[in-house]
């Protein structure tokens, strides 16, 4: 190697290392150049908030602001990957929700009906004694060699057959409420209906709002020697299941 070349290699390193390239160091290792390079590169301004990447042979990888607009630092790019979990309720869930708040509410309110809770202003009438019946007037009183027994629930309750096929009034039979009576009528298979409630207002108005109206779902059949009846009381584990019907029930001429 010649002293050209000698000298562009030192000048070469002196320019790595950040070092001036006119003076001459002379008594000092390597350490110490090491120092001096390092102080040089220490006393260039760095911006606030920024960082520099310098690999082995002194090249700058990377130069930018650590929080600049596009960049944001680590923790927001972090979590832009990360998906948040959210609970969407399914579309037919509400309407569950509401057929279940319309079962058990509704229930609630036709007892409180028929216990007389709704607001009644109109004068009342002396409801019949137990066991008093209306009767069509084709049916003969000495027909009537069957049985049915009533036991009202906590409202005053009118006992209705009807004919099932012409639909035809039979015999209504009048009970206040706890009270249980039998009354004969006539044997046949009848259509049986419900009106219950707190105060009378006569055959045309029945209880007026506290009104309620039902029918029960099978056939009743009576005869000379089977008998049947109803017990009012309302439990979860009743066998004879009724219908709410919709309108007031017909008036008793």
């Amino acid at each position: 190697m010649g002293i050209d070349d000698r000298d562009y290699m030192r000048e070469r390193y002196r320019q790595r290392q950040g070092l001036s390239s006119g003076g001459k160091f002379w008594g000092l290792g390597k350490g110490a150049r090491q120092a001096r390079a390092d102080k040089a590169r220490q006393s260039e301004s760095v911006p606030l908030g920024s960082a520099s990447w310098i690999d082995g042979k002194s090249r700058v990888e990377f130069t930018a602001p650590w929080f600049e607009t596009k960049n944001r630092g680590f923790d927001y790019q972090n979590s832009r990957s990360r998906r948040t979990v959210q609970f969407k309720p399914h579309p037919l869930q509400k309407w569950v929700l509401l057929l279940s708040a319309v079962s058990i509410l509704f229930p609630a309110y036709r007892e409180m009906k028929r216990g007389g809770w709704l607001p009644d202003m109109a004068a009342a009438a002396p409801f019949p004694r137990s066991g008093s019946v209306t009767v069509n007037r084709r049916v003969e009183p000495g027909s009537a060699i069957s049985k049915m027994r009533v036991t009202a629930g906590p409202a005053n309750a009118v006992v209705q057959l009807f004919d099932p096929e012409t639909d035809q009034h039979i015999i209504s039979v009048y009970v206040r409420k706890h009270d249980d009576v039998t009354v004969p009528v006539p044997p046949g298979t009848y259509r049986m209906r419900l009106i219950e409630g707190d105060k009378w207002h006569g055959p045309v108005r029945f209880f007026g709002p506290s009104t309620t109206y039902e029918s029960v779902a099978r056939l009743m059949t009576f005869t000379r020697t089977r008998y049947s009846g109803i017990d009012l009381h309302r439990r979860p584990d009743g066998e004879l299941k009724t219908r709410i019907k919709i309108g007031d029930p017909p008036p008793l001429r």
